[in-house]
């Protein structure tokens, strides 16, 4: 036998080793490739109802109001600074707040990465990256590009650098985690709980004192206060403290958590813990934590970010599927380390790859399939057959919600009005009178505040009828509302003043789909 005869076995294993390799390459560039190509693409799909409400504050604040005084919402102040930056970048348009979307995604995507790889390898990494990207974007047109995945994006960023580093734990580092976890508080006071995990950081890192270790928590606890002090502080000067306070605060405890959807806790776990997505990845998931039981400093601020977006879902009661968007990363997270400890390279783990390396698979094809039809769309209408009508139109909510019927109603308002006239919404279609660009008489954003029971309903009654007196606008557009459990008839029927108020000044001119557009008559 010749050196070369020994030597052959090797320079083959070599040679497979460097084509897998680049198969391997290979496939990630080309993963990139569609990435960035869906990523553009998302550009374009609509607003669903929420994107219009919050859209809609947002525009108040760009024309010289204040968010809660000049636009009623429920959700925290920080969730109408994109919109408001995207409609002064690039006016009221779709498409500018999706680029604010993108950024967050990517910037937590990179950050998703760093973590996982340094963890286990970039292939892992990259392939986890890839599958928390399109989860996210799976959830579709209705609930990206809103508060809750964004919320799911800052965790990201502010405890993965935390627990996925051999480094210790810097004061600027905590300064910045807290920072951000203090801008989820500002989406809802309950993404508070998610500074559990790099609390439980610098309670679980070795070898420092019980005094830097309480110096570690205050500067974590000052970068959280930070933002929610400046936003507060702000509105406040603005003279929209106690407006803030009731509607962000009081309305969601006294009167929506009251709402029912009919989803018990059990259920709602049940629903969640079935898809198959989910199911595929609980075995990894449970072999992950098995592989890091005895790194605690690791460990348990992953479970402590998991447990604390559990209880959030819990608390807000509703079990909708935008509440289970940011528990998607710590998911990820750990069935990433599960994969890697099924699939080390040894020679006895030939099986257990194809184990890991399949259900990887199934779990990329499942939710990639959802966003890359709606690319697939984007460039068929829009590139290929030019017809925008038919593209938007595919966008439907329980055919209570239209894209293509929000932005043909807007564009016929705008077509018909001059930007001083304004346009009030009985229904979720504040979209309309946003990409239409016209004031509100009120600062009822939406319907849900003037019909749904409770101790503020007959206040917000009198105020929004004292409003609409003092300045009728020139259309009044009726939808179906917001639970779509009456139709818009019944809805309107129990806020009699309002009835008559648009009965006895106002005509229907036009309807598209479930909106009905009415005109204000020239002799009320």
């Amino acid at each position: 036998m010749t050196s070369n005869d020994v030597g052959l076995p090797y320079r083959t294993e070599a040679v497979s080793t460097v084509a897998s390799n680049r198969l391997v390459e290979g496939a990630f560039l080309v993963a990139g490739i569609l990435t960035a190509i869906y990523a553009v693409t998302s550009l374009a799909l609509p607003f669903g109802w929420d994107q219009g409400m919050m859209a809609s504050v947002g525009s108040s604040w760009v024309h010289g109001g204040v968010p809660y005084v000049t636009g009623w919402e429920i959700k925290g102040p920080i969730s109408f600074v994109p919109y408001a930056l995207a409609q002064l970048l690039f006016g009221p348009t779709m498409w500018g707040v999706r680029i604010f979307d993108v950024l967050m995604s990517a910037a937590a995507s990179c950050v998703f990465y760093a973590g996982i790889r340094s963890l286990t390898n970039w292939q892992v990494g990259a392939w986890a990256t890839i599958g928390f990207y399109y989860w996210i974007a799976s959830a579709g047109w209705f609930y990206t590009a809103a508060p809750d995945p964004w919320a799911g994006f800052l965790c990201v960023m502010a405890i993965v650098p935390l627990v996925a580093t051999n480094k210790a734990l810097s004061g600027w580092r905590l300064l910045l985690s807290g920072f951000l976890i203090g801008c989820i508080g500002l989406i809802k006071p309950l993404y508070l709980l998610a500074g559990i995990a790099p609390l439980l950081s610098v309670a679980l890192v070795p070898r420092l004192t019980g005094k830097r270790r309480a110096g570690l928590a205050f500067v974590l606890a000052i970068g959280a206060a930070a933002p929610i002090m400046a936003m507060y502080g702000y509105l406040a000067w603005r003279g929209g403290l106690s407006q803030v306070i009731e509607a962000h605060i009081l309305y969601p405890l006294s009167t929506y958590a009251h709402v029912s959807v009919g989803t018990t806790p059990v259920q709602g776990f049940a629903n969640f813990f079935a898809r198959p997505t989910v199911a595929l990845m609980t075995p990894f998931i449970g072999l992950g934590i098995w592989e890091f039981r005895k790194q605690p400093q690791l460990l348990w601020p992953v479970l402590g970010w998991l447990a604390a977006l559990l209880v959030i879902v819990v608390a807000q009661g509703k079990y909708f599927p935008a509440h289970w968007l940011p528990v998607y990363a710590p998911l990820v997270f750990l069935a990433a380390l599960g994969a890697h400890a099924l699939a080390r390279d040894d020679r006895k783990a030939g099986a257990s790859r194809i184990v890991a390396f399949g259900a990887a698979l199934m779990f990329t094809v499942q939710v990639c399939a959802p966003p890359f039809y709606d690319a697939t769309k984007c460039i068929y209408y829009l590139d290929m057959k030019h017809a925008p009508d038919r593209y938007y139109a595919s966008f439907e909510f329980f055919h209570v919600y239209n894209a293509e019927d929000e932005r043909a109603a807007a564009s016929y308002i705008a077509g018909r009005t001059s930007p001083e006239d304004g346009v009030f919404i009985w229904g979720n279609d504040a979209t309309v009178r946003y990409l239409a660009n016209r004031p509100n008489p009120s600062r009822f954003t939406y319907e849900m505040p003037l019909s749904l029971p409770g101790r503020y309903l007959a206040r917000y009654r009198v105020e929004v009828m004292h409003e609409l007196r003092a300045r009728p606008p020139t259309y009044f557009i009726v939808g179906i509302n917001w639970w779509g459990a009456d139709s818009k008839a019944q809805a309107l029927g129990k806020f009699s003043a309002l009835a008559a108020f648009l009965n006895q000044g106002y005509s229907l001119e036009k309807s598209f789909g479930a909106l009905d557009l009415y005109r204000r008559n020239a002799t009320p």
